[in-house]
């Protein structure tokens, strides 16, 4: 991979930082009013703020775990990641049928949670 550049590589921290503040923000908002969208909103800088610490990783500035190959692992994200798969296609069926926000959060949710099951299962190989 790609060494980031110290300047790119400080700009990543600024902005996951910048994320966490925003996090808490969001939080602090959340437990006053009791809005789940705002609760969505927390769990979606949690998932940008760990692409940032991904990418840092992913480019040699975050001490990445190793990872050692896992056939039952392996197996285990397949099977996930199929009943995922299964999941988000119902899904989008019925939405194309009855439009709601909350499912399209859902399946935005899980087409993420595909991509790390696909990680998951590449590193367990």
């Amino acid at each position: 991979m790609a060494q980031v550049r110290q300047k790119q590589k400080t700009q990543l921290a600024t902005l996951q930082k910048d994320l966490q503040r925003l996090q808490k923000k969001l939080q602090a908002a959340h437990k006053k009013t009791g809005y789940e969208d705002l609760a969505h909103g927390v769990l979606a800088l949690e998932i940008a703020e760990h692409t940032i610490e991904e990418t840092l990783e992913h480019t040699g500035l975050g001490g990445e775990i190793e990872h050692q190959p896992d056939a039952k692992a392996y197996r285990q994200a397949k099977q996930w990641l199929n009943r995922i798969k299964d999941v988000k296609n119902q899904g989008n069926k019925f939405l194309r049928i009855h439009p709601s926000e909350d499912l399209a959060t859902a399946l935005k949710a899980l087409a993420i949670a595909e991509g790390s099951l696909e990680e998951v299962a590449e590193h367990c190989e």
